[in-house]
């Protein structure tokens, strides 16, 4: 093989390359230029097929198919919920936690403790539960709480990474198996490392795509829960020696948020329903008994004014 040939040749496919990753910062999501983090015991992801079709790399082709993968792809949504619940024992439903979350295929990814007195303690908890049972997850663990304080659950949809990760790793596989062929037509030691080396790279580029798609894959496949956990005590009243400060203090105010609220409901029915009743009826009425009052007074002051005198 002609030396200067093989040279521009693997000139090109870096540039070709290098366009493509260039093109993947561009639109990718600023989560998928992160570190990419997956595990080697998890199952391989299988990349969307690809059947007939051609991917042009200068003079390097391989056939692939275009295969709508949007079309035939299913939702991949990473789902993560929050919780803060109060318990009457934040160390028994910690582990019943754990017990119903491992029963369904989850596992707990951390929990700690605090000493909150000396009898009750503080928890976080955070599992990993599958996607299809997360409501169901949700639902178990409010019913161990005595109250719900606080919920929050919110979706990432990241489909359009995944196919676009799909189609980027089709046609790097089928770039690094047309440069595969070159190392049985390499002439010297020289030419086979440059064809080795830029081999190395796609392979480089190939396997983080793939941990990139197994991370997502497996994000969406099993739904992230944190739940903060408070002890009873911490929402019960101080007690001395029989007496309850707290509780009276509660129903002074209680009774004081009530007062105004029957005061500022009568001013509200006054202005609203009352006043305009009253001016509706009681305008005519009083009309009425100002018209009687004047003619009243007309009649007395008549009848106490002298006659006047023909002579006058």
């Amino acid at each position: 093989m002609n030396r200067k040939f093989l040279v521009l040749l693997l000139l090109l496919v870096m540039s070709l390359a290098a366009c493509g990753r260039a093109q993947y910062a561009m639109e990718a999501p600023a989560a998928a230029r992160d570190d990419y983090a997956y595990s080697e015991a998890s199952a391989p992801m299988e990349a969307v097929a690809f059947n007939g079709g051609t991917v042009d790399t200068g003079d390097i082709t391989s056939q692939t198919d275009a295969i709508p993968a949007a079309q035939t792809q299913e939702r991949l949504i990473i789902r993560t919920g929050n919780l803060s619940i109060v318990v009457s024992d934040t160390e028994a439903t910690m582990a019943q936690i754990s017990e119903i979350v491992e029963a369904n295929g989850g596992w707990v990814v951390s929990s700690s403790l605090y000493q909150y007195s000396e009898t009750a303690k503080t928890g976080d908890i955070t599992v990993r539960v599958p996607s299809d049972g997360y409501n169901s997850a949700l639902e178990a663990i409010k019913g161990m709480a005595l109250e719900v304080t606080n919920e929050s659950s919110s979706g990432q949809d990241v489909t359009d990474e995944y196919v676009d990760l799909s189609s980027r790793l089709a046609n790097l596989e089928a770039t690094a198996d047309r440069v595969r062929t070159f190392l049985d037509e390499s002439q010297n030691v020289e030419e086979a490392l440059a064809v080795n080396q830029e081999l190395s790279r796609l392979e480089g580029d190939i396997e983080v795509i793939k941990g990139r798609m197994q991370y997502l894959s497996q994000s969406a496949s099993f739904s992230t829960i944190s739940v903060h956990l408070t002890p009873d005590e911490a929402s019960q009243p101080i007690e001395v020696a029989g007496w309850r400060p707290q509780g009276v203090a509660k129903n002074a105010v209680e009774a004081l948020v009530d007062a105004l609220q029957g005061i500022a409901n009568f001013a509200i029915w006054f202005v609203i329903f009352i006043l305009p009743v009253l001016l509706i009826i009681g305008t005519p009425i009083w009309l009425v008994i100002r018209f009687f009052v004047r003619r009243r007074r007309r009649r007395k002051a008549a009848a106490v004014s002298p006659p006047v005198s023909p002579t006058e």
